[in-house]
């Protein structure tokens, strides 16, 4: 069925190589962004940007930089630029962005902008002196960072995909060249030097600086009725990729599992489900788990989950760069003093 797809992929691609060249020429413009990094990838759905994004702000504030971290805001109800506030709903401002700002609180800002270049100029109003973080920017081409990291899973390198529609990739493989280096993500913990080899081999051809991380998953927090024990788990996600999750829970707990598509926008409908389904399944120790970016999104009915009392938490994950040093070292060597 695929091959069937590839003479639209060709025409997919042609369009995207004249839209590409015309930014190369200068017809159409692109902006230069001081002190910034872009994470972005090439193909469609999860590879990891998330995750990068908060390691890079958590990086950045641990050497005292003032943050600024810009994105579309994916899916959000409203169009103007907007400066995210923990007191915003996921459906006004984007469920990453919100997340972060949860996350973060005060240490960032975080700005959304359907321009990020325009954005970027909104946020230098606010601190001159801030560091950027564009998140999924690679096909913005209005935006030229100091630094650019490709993301892409171990299991799925973009590498072994095809074009729209015939695959996932948004752009041909060869358009790697815009980027700084690549980094492999959702590696295994330990990462044989066999399993090594076989990536860089694979990604040699692109003469890249590769790089490797892995999830590290951390306790869960709670944000409805809290236990004082955990037996058994109904997990809940709306998210591109939730196979390594659920191998991670099902490692320790017994396991219920329930799926929405990426982004999903829950109703209170949906919570109702979620509650009678764990009602159906729970015992006397028994939660509501989710991801940090579905738990913004079910906070819009944060009043029902208190009524109710349902045990709800989420799962906070983290990322460990397998090579650290070399990986910030080559971020500063582009970007400057940090």
């Amino acid at each position: 069925m695929r091959f069937l797809l590839l003479p639209f992929s060709w025409i997919y691609s042609l369009v995207i190589f004249i839209r590409n060249k015309l930014y190369d020429i200068g017809i159409l413009e692109s902006n230069s962004v001081n002190r910034s990094i872009g994470i972005g990838n090439l193909s469609m759905g999860g590879t990891g940007k998330t995750p990068l994004t908060q390691y890079l702000a958590q990086w950045l504030i641990e050497n005292k930089q003032a943050v600024h971290i810009l994105s579309r805001g994916y899916k959000r109800s409203t169009d103007q630029n907007i400066f995210v506030k923990e007191s915003h709903l996921s459906h006004e401002v984007g469920d990453e962005p919100l997340m972060y700002k949860k996350r973060f609180k005060n240490k960032i800002n975080v700005l959304v902008s359907k321009n990020r270049w325009l954005g970027s100029l909104d946020a230098k109003k606010d601190n001159p002196n801030a560091f950027f973080l564009f998140d999924d920017i690679y096909q913005h081409r209005k935006v030229i960072t100091n630094f650019s990291i490709i993301t892409t899973p171990f299991n799925d390198l973009f590498v072994d995909d095809m074009v729209l529609p015939a695959g996932r990739l948004r752009e041909p493989k060869g358009n790697i060249n815009r980027a700084s280096c690549i980094l492999v993500t959702r590696c295994p913990e330990q990462l044989s030097q066999e399993e090594r080899t076989v990536v860089e081999d694979k990604l040699s051809r692109y003469k890249k600086p590769l790089f490797f991380s892995s999830i590290r998953y951390e306790n869960f927090i709670c944000f409805g009725e809290e236990l004082s024990k955990i037996t058994s788990v109904m997990l809940v996600t709306g998210i591109a990729k939730n196979e390594n999750l659920i191998a991670h829970i099902e490692n320790t707990y017994k396991t219920k599992i329930i799926s929405y598509p990426d982004h999903y926008r829950y109703s209170l409908d949906d919570i109702k489900d979620i509650h009678q389904k764990f009602n159906s399944f729970a015992s006397e120790h028994t939660i509501i788990l989710t991801t940090e970016k579905d738990m913004v999104r079910m906070l819009e009915f944060e009043e029902y989950i208190k009524i109710n009392k349902l045990p709800m938490y989420y799962q906070p994950i983290s990322i460990d760069v397998h090579n650290e040093q070399e990986f910030t070292s080559l971020i500063k060597d582009y970007v400057g003093e940090i």
